[in-house]
């Protein structure tokens, strides 16, 4: 609830998009001065014409005229929703006695989005479906997602990223060649040679010192003694940008070089 002074106070509210639509409700109750109050006659407020255009201070409780010296308005209720199939539009509450002007609330309406007072006195920001936006203050930063010991902390999809568990860079490239299939975090591949692939990481780790779990897929689909193929690191190549796999035919005593039908990879670190 929101308390007005009347014969003083104005609550008023701002758009700043013209072609949006916005339906403003207000429920209020009146009790005088007094002890203990009488609650007076419910007062009409409304219903409150949509909002079309960009308007400034839109007077929607007028407190200066109409009620005694002496009574307060107690604001139950108060809600701006956005009925406009696409357009979305900055509202703002805000509170005036003709000098001061305190906001008590503002938030950008997407389309099918409310912006409601509850009779607690709390202001809420309701997505298209309804549910509760939460509170950007409650995201967890950097340092908390690392550390991965918070429990009052919710997960964006941003922060997800920065948890030790979560793989930082993954991909699929052709065997032969330099092509990417499919990649998360992977700026490209270099074929270094027969059975090497060099892998670049786009947002680079902290270091060299990461996990890197590496598969080949055989050339060949029967499991005979030709086409064993096997992977590796290359030595000394993993750096915070970049690591190279090595595949090879084991088949014969001496291993050989040979390009796999595909390379897979998945790395975990700090970035």
């Amino acid at each position: 609830m929101l308390l007005l002074r009347a014969s003083t106070d104005q609550l008023r509210v701002t758009t700043g998009t013209t072609g949006s639509d916005i339906e403003i409700s207000v429920n209020a109750i009146v009790a005088d001065s007094a002890a203990p109050p009488a609650i007076k006659a419910i007062p009409n407020l409304g219903p409150v014409a949509s909002i079309t255009t960009n308007v400034t201070n839109q007077v929607i409780v007028d407190g200066t005229t109409g009620f005694a010296s002496g009574d307060s308005i107690n604001v139950q209720e108060c809600s701006a929703y956005n009925n406009h199939a696409s357009v979305s539009t900055t509202v703002e509450f805000n509170v005036t006695d003709g000098t001061n002007v305190v906001v008590k609330a503002k938030a950008n309406l997407l389309a099918g989005e409310k912006l409601e007072l509850n009779e607690n006195g709390n202001w809420l920001h309701y997505d298209s479906n309804g549910a509760l936006y939460p509170s950007v203050g409650n995201v967890a930063n950097q340092t908390e997602m690392e550390a991965g010991t918070a429990n009052d902390r919710f997960v964006s999809p941003l922060s997800f990223n920065w948890h030790p568990g979560a793989c930082k860079c993954w991909g699929k490239a052709v065997g032969a060649g330099t092509s990417l299939t499919v990649n998360w975090n992977t700026t490209s591949v270099t074929d270094t040679g027969t059975g090497r692939l060099g892998v670049n990481i786009g947002t680079d780790f902290s270091s060299a010192n990461y996990s890197i779990q590496a598969m080949v897929e055989r050339t060949v689909t029967s499991l005979t003694a030709s086409g064993v193929e096997d992977q590796t690191i290359r030595n000394a190549s993993p750096v915070a940008g970049s690591f190279e796999i090595e595949s090879y035919d084991q088949t014969t005593i001496l291993f050989a070089a040979q390009d796999p039908q595909n390379y897979f990879w998945a790395c975990w670190g700090d970035q």
